[in-house]
């Protein structure tokens, strides 16, 4: 679907949120002109402008908008500027709302939340326009729905990898989908093992301490698995591959799950390799069941 925005034009995905519900995230990246392309390639300092507001009792926001955001862009290189007077490439505007969701109990509702994020260049208009709804979306074990939509909501992937969004569109020219596989990728990087010598120095024990992003990347990891498989982009297949030896058996099952509904051939022997060799019941069963279903068979 393509749509007008200023003088360019907003290629639009829309994406199925990954809860329940009848609740979309779109995403519509601008298909830049030469001459926009060239002033906006490699502009990497922002300044966030950012709008909230929330139907829960004394109209306080509790999610900290602002230093999220600034930590995404940070975890993926981009310079945010304190004052609007400062000198800065871009402009992020983000809007956050809370809304007042359905009833679940009598005088209590449940809360959703509407994100709108646009990247904009000082002449040349809007570039990129995430949109994002949550819902907690109740089951009979949720006693706290306002925690639940925000742990929905920040390991959204496409909130989760908001930083790699931005750069990615910004500085490689990626597409929203290629940004969301890179920083499944980044994810898997971070993780890997730590090896230190007789002479390395320790770290430091601030270093060691869980951010926000480590906190949540589990989860998030998950749902942009899942996320993937369902997109069905072949460019994902060689991370999900290599997901596949991931510690954690239920990264091997989403990603075994993915490549099922990607299809593609090359991932035919690794995950033959897990239907025989897997230690985990779930994961072979579940790598067996894709077998038929890949080029091939």
């Amino acid at each position: 679907m393509f749509v007008t925005a200023g003088s360019g034009v907003l290629l639009s995905l829309f994406v199925m949120c990954l809860v329940m519900g009848p609740l979309v995230t779109s995403a519509e990246e601008r298909v830049l002109s030469d001459a926009t392309d060239q002033l906006v390639n490699g502009t990497t300092t922002l300044y966030v402008d950012v709008k909230s507001s929330t139907w829960r009792p004394r109209g306080r926001v509790s999610f900290p908008v602002v230093p999220s955001l600034r930590m995404k862009l940070h975890s993926a290189g981009i310079a945010v500027v304190q004052n609007q007077t400062d000198p800065h490439d871009l402009i992020l505007k983000v809007e956050y709302r809370e809304e007042r969701g359905r009833q679940f109990r009598i005088g209590l509702y449940e809360t959703d939340i509407a994100f709108v994020a646009s990247l904009e260049h000082p002449t040349e208009g809007e570039l990129l326009r995430l949109v994002i709804r949550e819902s907690s979306g109740l089951t009979e074990s949720t006693n706290a729905p306002y925690l639940e939509v925000l742990r929905k909501f920040e390991t959204n992937p496409y909130f989760y990898f908001l930083g790699d969004i931005i750069k990615g569109f910004v500085v490689s020219r990626r597409d929203t989908i290629g940004s969301l596989i890179e920083g499944l990728r980044r994810l898997q990087v971070k993780e890997e093992p730590i090896t230190v010598s007789p002479t390395d120095e320790l770290p430091s024990t601030a270093s060691t301490l869980p951010t926000f992003e480590t906190l949540y990347a589990g989860l998030a990891r998950e749902k942009t698995i899942q996320e993937l498989g369902r997109l069905q982009d072949p460019r994902a297949v060689p991370v999900l591959i290599a997901l596949l030896e991931h510690a954690d058996p239920g990264v091997r099952l989403a990603s075994v799950l993915a490549l099922e509904s990607i299809r593609d051939a090359k991932s035919r022997s690794a995950i033959e390799r897990l239907a025989k060799q897997d230690l985990d019941q779930e994961v072979r069963a579940a790598a067996k069941a894709a077998l038929p279903t890949l080029p091939g068979f």
